[in-house]
């Protein structure tokens, strides 16, 4: 009856979500009946929004055009700050030029394997007076990383003034979440981001972020985050984040959270992740514990080149004996999770997101933001609701995994 009861909820809060999906979306995205554009939440006492992208119908320019916006609505004065990891959408890259033209002062740091590109994209970006491809000694592309594998793979914006879907101007604004600002991993796969008004500490942290990626400061066995000094830990009303790299064999951030949570049989956690490996045993240990406890567990998961599901076999068995139900949908390229369930007695409704994949080079290699939102609780979630909805646009379309069936074509 639980079970029951918690569906329906969801099916009535469903209905609630997308008519303010209708409402919020200034800027037309591609048809489709059934699919969440958008929502708006308050957390912590903040104005949040929440954009979508789902390719059923097409191309989705949802989480492009409101990027954009919130670009154009930066008045001369202002501050853009940008981390990005892939860049190919020229309306984008427009924007942040006319940005500076007008007054505001931009800065953009970008993954160096895009210092080469011909892109016209690229271009204009190179036109920005502050912008820098990260490189490091070893051959890597990251930032902050040292690795020679490593990427500046988050992606993320912060303004010190734009305006809301609703046209009022807010100060402290941070934008965040899975996707590139390119076609194939933006525009035309399942994309998530959230927009955050008012927190200064939160853009006051992410800043700080930006300020170290920015300067490419580099920590002995690429050891970034350190919770204890503050260092890539990052604490506000509305989200915490928490940045990527973190020094070999040491805490996993993904793992630390999940940990918050006391699975029972009233739990709830929905995983939607381009790619999962064996890399991060701490995080699949975690998630067969919920099962052990009672707690329900669903997986959407991406596809890899070959066709098949981007999970390792191994990580794939334990979950399906552990009864995770999974299932491999093309073009997923979210990286979150939502749960619900008992945090110090209390159940909440939660949402965290950012950049990480469920991989070892997200965790050890990699410069990556992971956020976890400020809780919902009580008979109104919006923000968990809205990814819920989201979350089962992919899976109710995806291939049914089963030990037989590996990859899950």
């Amino acid at each position: 009856m639980k079970l029951f009861s918690l569906r329906r909820r969801h099916l009535r809060a469903t209905s609630v979500v997308t008519a303010l999906a209708a409402a919020a979306v200034l800027l037309p995205a591609q048809p489709a009946a059934a699919a969440i554009h958008s929502a708006r939440a308050t957390i912590g006492g903040h104005p949040v929004w929440a954009h979508f992208a789902n390719p059923t119908a097409g191309r989705d320019y949802t989480l492009v055009n409101e990027l954009q916006r919130l670009i154009d609505s930066a008045p001369a004065g202002s501050s853009i700050k940008g981390a990005i990891h892939s860049l190919s959408i020229d309306s984008v890259a427009d924007a942040l030029l006319r940005a500076q033209t007008r007054g505001v002062n931009v800065m953009v740091v970008l993954d160096g394997k895009n210092a080469p590109s011909t892109d016209p994209a690229v271009a204009t970006v190179r036109k920005l007076a502050n912008h820098k491809f990260c490189t490091n000694s070893s051959g890597g592309k990251g930032c902050i990383s040292t690795s020679a594998d490593g990427d500046m793979h988050t992606k993320m914006f912060t303004f010190t003034t734009a305006t809301d879907p609703a046209g009022t101007a807010r100060s402290n604004v941070s934008w965040f979440g899975s996707a590139n600002l390119t076609y194939a991993t933006g525009t035309d796969a399942f994309n998530n981001t959230i927009t955050v008004y008012g927190d200064a500490a939160l853009m006051s942290g992410l800043n700080a972020n930006f300020a170290d990626m920015w300067n490419r400061r580099h920590y002995s066995g690429d050891d970034y985050y350190d919770s204890a000094s503050g260092r890539g830990y990052y604490q506000a009303t509305a989200a915490d984040a928490y940045a990527s790299p973190e020094g070999e064999g040491q805490t996993d951030t993904i793992a630390t959270r999940l940990n918050d949570l006391t699975p029972d049989s009233n739990c709830r956690l929905r995983v939607s992740m381009a790619s999962i490996t064996s890399g991060r045993p701490k995080v699949v240990d975690v998630v067969k514990s919920y099962r052990a406890g009672g707690c329900n567990v669903w997986m959407s998961v991406g596809t890899d080149a070959e066709g098949g599901i981007s999970m390792t076999q191994s990580v794939y068995n334990d979950l399906l004996t552990a009864g995770v139900a999974i299932r491999r949908k093309d073009h997923v390229h979210n990286k979150f999770f939502l749960a619900y369930g008992s945090y110090g007695g209390t159940y909440q409704y939660r949402v965290y997101t950012g950049s990480q994949n469920w991989t070892h080079d997200a965790l050890s290699e990699n410069d990556e933001i992971f956020v976890k939102m400020g809780p919902e609780t009580g008979s109104t979630h919006p923000l968990y609701d809205a990814y819920y909805t989201h979350f089962n646009e992919a899976y109710n379309t995806g291939v049914t995994c089963t030990k037989s069936n590996y990859p899950c074509r």
